[in-house]
């Protein structure tokens, strides 16, 4: 087996990716990436393998997008949505992700083949879509691009046919910040908000561009056309031409349900996945009319709504948190943030969630796909994580370790070695901030023999009023993962940068 050999770093066909992917054929090529057909050279199962071209120009965003469409499709479990098995970064740097692999065609293929589909044939269709979008929006994912070439008919066991939802590379988190000024998405198929500067998109956006779908598999074209400002123009202004005047065919009772998704005004428009699925149940052939109950019960397990992180690995977010500064002393010094740029953790999952306060507007709309009945019964909140503060001052002790209890950690405290002895036997943290000077209790030792404790799974943060240059390098000589300023009284970025620390060591739905 070879690995990537050609002279632009792409892979070649035979070649082998991570020791285990063959390389079998290119299924598809464009401007940035490049997917192909690939096997597993131990299990013998048929796979595709997306990856960022090399040579294209391939910036920090394009790559947190990519990272973010492998961990948002992985943890979307439907039937509906491609599965995603694996991630990694090639010998040249560029990220892979590794999907299984379909056999069939997309719907924008299809269409082309067979010209406008029957309208059963359409409901079919969009309730398996709905199904897709049901787990992305209860996981607090908005699609943002749904379009025909992004759901996949796939061939399944029994001569069956099974919609699958695609590309998830410019989805949204519910709650996240409203992009700058560009667009994201396929003109023909976004919404109103879509074309908005700064305008906040919710769930309702992808019933628009399902809608917008249906009707083109309906009649052949979609609602909307033109060069792009004539499009931009008519989403925005123009009404169009119900299907049933298109194609007599056509139910107007199922016309009145596509053209209900094209509402400008969201609150006019299906509110919920489930909503939209039960008023299309009645034009299906009844070979999908059960997938309403999946709706129904994949958005009563909605979680709670997080935004989008701001760093995809443990290293990024300790440079970025570098940067930051504290005050330090009654007298308002400020004084850097300091955190180590390498951590010694075998931590290699990439985190897409934050945990940055969900603004109310975005909560509200969150409750808008779980059922009614749900509404009053949110999820119970996790269990706290567990910090072991140690330091020899009382009053640091319980400054800060009121400043986080109040933030929701369960904190406990040592300030002598009899203390900490007792909290290693019958207390195990998540995260330990430690004092490095204190009488008896050398910080760079303590540290060492925590991590030994714990096999290096525990987080340990060193914090002291050492000047940055004396720190580091007592840092480094004791193994930390990362070392930060003390903070004064009364201060909240001590609170910032633990919660940081914590969501890139574990999963953000496990902090307070």
């Amino acid at each position: 087996m070879r690995e990537p050999s050609s002279a632009a770093g792409v892979p070649l066909v035979g070649d082998v990716i991570a020791g285990k992917y063959r390389i079998d054929s290119v299924l598809g090529e464009g401007g940035m990436g490049i997917v192909y057909e690939a096997e597993h050279v131990i299990l013998r199962q048929r796979v595709a393998i997306k990856a960022l071209l090399p040579g294209a120009a391939v910036s920090a965003e394009v790559i947190e997008r990519f990272s973010f469409e492998a961990s948002t499709a992985a943890r979307i479990t439907s039937e509906h949505v491609v599965r995603v098995m694996d991630a990694g970064t090639l010998p040249n740097g560029s990220p892979y992700l590794v999907m299984e692999y379909l056999a069939g065609c997309d719907l924008d293929t299809l269409l082309a083949r067979r010209g406008p589909l029957p309208p059963g044939e359409v409901a079919d269709i969009a309730l398996q879509a709905l199904e897709a979008l049901a787990h992305a929006h209860a996981a607090g994912i908005i699609h943002r691009d749904l379009k025909p070439a992004n759901l996949f008919q796939a061939n399944a066991p029994a001569n069956r046919k099974i919609v699958k939802l695609l590309d998830f590379g410019i989805s949204k988190s519910l709650g996240a910040a409203p992009d700058d000024d560009r667009v994201f998405g396929s003109p023909s198929y976004m919404s109103p908000e879509q074309l908005e500067k700064d305008a906040a998109v919710d769930l309702r956006t992808d019933l628009w561009s399902l809608g917008v779908v249906m009707y083109e598999l309906l009649c052949g074209a979609p609602p909307f056309g033109g060069d792009f400002v004539e499009l931009v123009a008519a989403i925005r202004r123009a009404e169009p031409v119900p299907p049933h005047v298109r194609d007599a065919r056509i139910a107007t009772g199922l016309s009145d349900v596509v053209l209900r998704c094209l509402r400008r005004d969201r609150a006019a428009r299906w509110q919920s996945a489930a909503e939209l699925a039960a008023a299309l149940v009645p034009y299906g052939t009844g070979r999908w009319s059960d997938a309403l109950d999946r709706v129904r019960r994949a958005l009563s397990q909605a979680q709670p709504v997080r935004a989008a992180r701001r760093y995809e690995s443990f290293e990024n977010a300790l440079q970025a948190l570098e940067g930051r500064s504290l005050r330090v002393g009654e007298a308002g010094y400020e004084s850097p943030i300091i955190v180590g740029r390498q951590s010694r953790l075998p931590l290699t999952a990439t985190w897409t969630e934050t945990l940055l306060p969900v603004p109310a507007e975005a909560a509200e709309l969150a409750v808008t796909c779980l059922p009614p009945s749900s509404v009053d019964e949110p999820p119970p909140r996790p269990a706290a994580l567990r910090l072991l503060l140690v330091d020899d001052s009382p009053i640091a002790l319980a400054v800060h370790g009121e400043l986080l209890r109040a933030a929701g950690f369960d904190v406990h405290a040592a300030g002598s070695p009899g203390e900490l002895e007792a909290a290693l036997e019958t207390y195990r943290p998540h995260l330990v901030l430690l004092d490095v000077m204190m009488p008896g209790l050398n910080g760079d030792v303590l540290c060492r023999r925590i991590k030994a404790r714990f096999k290096a799974t525990v987080p340990v943060v060193l914090l002291s009023d050492l000047p940055r240059e004396e720190l580091v390098e007592r840092a480094e000589q004791a193994g930390a993962d990362g070392y930060v300023a003390k903070p004064s009284a009364g201060s909240d970025e001590l609170v910032d940068y633990v919660r940081n620390i914590c969501a890139i060591a574990y999963s953000p739905e496990d902090l307070p």
